[in-house]
Formats: structure tokens, sequence, C-alpha cells
């Protein structure tokens, strides 16, 4: 399956910011709660929580990086 190139941005950045959460709540969740049972069911509804809360953060705010970068940015 082929993604159209105008998605690109939005579908990589929806695997970064789901590739973060995963990583993030996962050590978040083993140092508050240790490795107990529940364990899973925990880090997915933190994961999910997290995913849902960053996802739109991210896409609404990466505009604003980009143009700020640019200010940075020799050519």
């Amino acid at each position: 399956m082929k993604i159209p190139k105008k998605h690109e941005m939005n579908v990589s950045l929806t695997i970064m910011v789901l590739i973060m959460t995963l990583v993030v709540t996962f050590v978040s969740v083993y140092v508050s709660f240790g490795y107990k049972l529940g364990f899973i069911l925990t880090w997915f509804t933190s994961c999910s929580l997290a995913f849902i809360v960053a996802l739109p953060v991210v896409m609404t705010i990466i505009p604003f990086i980009k143009k700020f970068v640019e200010k940075f940015v020799k050519e």
C-alpha cells in the first residue's frame, strides 16, 4: 500500500508519536508500578491515553516548530 506524498508527514508523525508513547509509558508505568499482575493492562491504558493526547498536540504544534527551526537553518 502506497501513501500519497501529501500524507507523508502526518503518517510519519503518527508513527513517531506511537513509538514514543509506547516507550515513555512503559518506563513510567514500570518505575511507578513495577512489573506485577496487571502491568500490561495498566501500560496499555496509559499508552492509549498518552497517544490520544500527544497526537493532536504534535499535529497542532508541528507547523510552529518548523517555522521556528527554519529561522536557525542556513541554506
